[in-house]
């Protein structure tokens, strides 16, 4: 099977499931949910800031769109 370049939402979807959903969600050994740490809570704040922090450095390294010249309108003059 051939390897897929996943899409931008989709890795962002994979990455938020492992940095986010994973550290909350967790569970010990009877699965049962383990109460939230404010570790824990940090630990998720950081890496969301840093995941924003890379997408807005990548958006400052994208080349710049040319934007177009502005049309000049000029109507039809009866002959």
């Amino acid at each position: 099977m051939s390897e897929q370049k996943l899409n931008y939402m989709a890795v962002l979807d994979q990455w938020t499931d492992a940095n986010v959903f994973a550290p909350l969600l967790s569970t010990n050994e009877e699965g049962e949910p383990e109460e939230l740490s404010e570790e824990t809570l940090e630990q998720v704040k950081k890496a969301i800031r840093e995941k924003v922090l890379e997408s807005y450095k990548n958006g400052l390294k994208a080349p710049r769109r040319q934007e177009a010249a502005p049309r000049k309108f000029a109507p039809r003059r009866p002959q």
